[in-house]
């Protein structure tokens, strides 16, 4: 499969425009805004002023908390919850949407989470009919449950954040998951900060929100006063930095394997998904930014890509089974 020659994007991804050279849109747009996202001092001197904002605001609004943070049991929401209570001193409540898909990994790791950083903690379950609504709606239009997932993420965490009062979201988007699709500075941090649900769900699923909005499935919150950061757009920390780090400060478990998400059981099902539907794995965006900054050959992330593929084209018969008994959808 040709595609892009400067990253390795291949020529079916989604929204990609190869010029004569062979090089996509996506690569042009880091190329003219590399030096702002990149300058990490600044990012995070912006991060901290946002977040000193949103401390105000929420005394404003008399509110318990200063900010929320999903955990799943993986590093990032367990990075993050660390750093905004120590390094910011927030006030942070956490939550977990139960869809029954964690892993033992991720639960064990979400309560010594909660037991070392002392922090409170919500976990929120979804109609079961409603639940499998969301995922045949939104399977429909993306290719891969892993979206459903998001929106309902991003969903809870308006809808907590509008009951308690609480002024900002932080996700655990990394750089690469902002980066893979983006060629204009529309939606994107930190051109754009997203001040409500609105502005965040076209921060995720671009033009895709006007068919969920269609879709009697998705509910949307009304307008909310609610800021969202993507923390690691404003702090360069790498996988292994962040593993270490939570290992020293709270005793977090290290994946046994180096097989994406080992909080999730189906992200293996995912992965398939994408591969029979879009033609490449989850992570092919991903890849392709480490190759369009320089970190890895455009060779290395194509190699990657096709080593994702050949792993995730099969699937155990009896998870596959037990995954779409969970769904109800063959």
């Amino acid at each position: 499969m040709s595609g892009c020659v400067r990253c390795g994007l291949p020529e079916n991804y989604a929204g990609i425009k190869l010029d004569e050279q062979g090089v996509c849109n996506y690569c042009h747009f880091y190329d003219e805004h590399k030096a702002e996202l990149t300058d990490f001092e600044a990012l995070e001197k912006k991060f901290a002023a946002e977040i000193e904002k949103v401390k105000e605001k929420a005394k404003e609004n008399g509110a318990k908390y200063d900010c929320i943070v999903g955990v799943s049991g993986g590093k990032d929401g367990a990075y993050i919850t660390y750093q905004l209570k120590h390094k910011y001193g927030m006030r942070v409540l956490t939550y977990t949407l139960d869809n029954g898909f964690s892993t033992d990994f991720g639960k064990n790791n979400i309560a010594n989470l909660l037991d070392k950083l002392d922090v409170d903690h919500i976990r929120i379950t979804v109609n079961e009919s409603q639940l499998r609504g969301h995922y045949s709606a939104c399977m429909k239009l993306m290719h891969n449950f892993c979206s459903v997932c998001f929106h309902l993420c991003h969903y809870y965490s308006h809808l907590l954040a509008s009951q308690y009062k609480i002024p900002l979201i932080v996700n655990g988007r990394t750089h690469m998951q902002v980066l893979q699709a983006a060629d204009s500075t529309k939606g994107i941090e930190p051109f754009e900060i997203s001040r409500n649900l609105a502005d965040f769900e076209y921060q995720m699923f671009g033009r895709l929100v006007e068919k969920m909005a269609k879709t009697k499935r998705l509910d949307y919150l009304p307008e909310a006063e609610v800021t969202s950061l993507s923390y690691f757009m404003y702090h360069d920390v790498t996988d292994e930095e962040k593993m270490a780090f939570l290992q020293e400060k709270i005793g977090w478990n290290r994946p046994k394997s180096t097989v994406p998400h080992p909080d999730c059981w189906a992200h293996h099902i995912a992965e398939k998904c994408s591969i029979e539907k879009l033609g490449y794995p989850v992570r092919t965006g991903e890849l392709a930014v480490f190759a369009r900054e320089g970190s890895m050959l455009v060779e290395e992330s194509i190699a990657e890509r096709e080593k994702d593929t050949e792993y995730f084209s099969t699937v155990d018969p009896e998870l596959e089974a037990r995954f779409y008994e969970r769904i109800k959808k063959r």
